[in-house]
């Protein structure tokens, strides 16, 4: 299927995909929170993730088995389970445990703002969007915004940060991987319950000889309670983001529906202030605030050719 045949399957209001982006967003932002906890509770970061997948995507297969909804097993349902469990979930996510305990909470929700600006350009290289200038001023602003964050001394609370926050700018870029292939490559037919449990499931495999091959075996429930609830968190985020997302891509396409990430990083920042008492730079403000800038100049350019349209 072409791009142009791709874009024409779109469907559904722009209200009612505007409202189930907020809701999968606010959803998502409580990740980075229990990452966090999870990981200064000593849950090794490979288990963590394993765990999380296997719970959510055993308690989606239960759904799917009651909605005669299980995930078929063929080659392009495979392929596609497994691209998207790798690019979407078992390394990004992975990547986003490790570096939890390594830089601010709020620091980290920072990053995944960026995924519109990524989903944007991989979606021009697909030819599922267009170049427009107010998109690329959007673009820049986001960079403008990371730069800020990691050239000042003082935007981090100490240098060595700098680091891991480049190295974490690697899931960004894999969630935008993910939101453009799953348009491109998604079976049309297949629901979204049913796709959600193949790349839980999917994740849990390959992250499970991760798990064994670097030792951090963890048995749940686990010897300390604050881990387990965070795990347990980290399942109810899963169970309800996947359908979600499936969804959403399915309605908007993979652009409009990286808003989900603005409203995430937006509630995420919030979060880490009442949970962990965080306080932020002036750098690291006024980096939010440039992404925010841009993302609203990247996101506004569709949001009112759906209004131009419906009307």
């Amino acid at each position: 299927m072409n791009a142009p045949e791709i874009i024409a399957r779109r469907s559904g209001g722009l209200l009612l995909s505007l409202l189930l982006i907020f809701v999968a967003g606010i959803n998502f932002s409580f990740l980075f929170s229990v990452n966090k906890i999870a990981t200064e509770a000593g849950v090794p970061f490979f288990a963590y993730v394993f765990w999380y997948a296997l719970g959510a995507g055993a308690v989606l297969f239960m759904l799917a088995a009651m909605r005669g909804e299980l995930p078929r097993i063929d080659k392009a349902h495979l392929k596609a389970y497994g691209v998207a469990a790798a690019l979407g979930f078992a390394f990004p996510f992975a990547l986003l445990a490790f570096v939890a305990p390594k830089l601010p909470s709020g620091v980290a929700v920072l990053l995944v703002i960026l995924t519109p600006a990524f989903t944007y350009l991989f979606s021009l290289l697909a030819r599922l969007e267009r170049l427009h200038l107010m998109s690329v001023g959007g673009l820049v602003l986001g960079i403008a915004g990371v730069l800020f964050i990691v050239v000042p001394s003082g935007s981090l609370p100490a240098a060595d940060m700098a680091g891991w926050f480049l190295l974490a700018l690697l899931a960004p870029i894999c969630f935008a991987g993910l939101n453009v292939y799953v348009e491109l490559h998604r079976p049309p037919e297949t629901p979204s319950l049913s796709l959600s449990v193949g790349i839980l499931l999917s994740a849990a495999l390959m992250l499970l000889p991760l798990m064994l091959a670097t030792g951090q075996l963890y048995v749940f429930p686990g010897p300390v309670l604050d881990g387990d609830l965070a795990l347990a968190g980290a399942v109810v985020v899963n169970i309800l983001m996947w359908p979600l997302f499936y969804e959403i891509v399915k309605r908007t396409g993979a652009f409009l529906m990286s808003m989900i990430n603005v409203v995430g990083v937006v509630a995420g920042i919030l979060w880490s202030m009442v949970f962990f008492g965080e306080r932020h730079s002036g750098f690291i403000w006024l980096a939010g605030g440039l992404m925010l800038i841009g993302l609203g100049l990247i996101l506004a350019r569709p949001i009112l050719a759906a209004r131009a349209r419906s009307n």
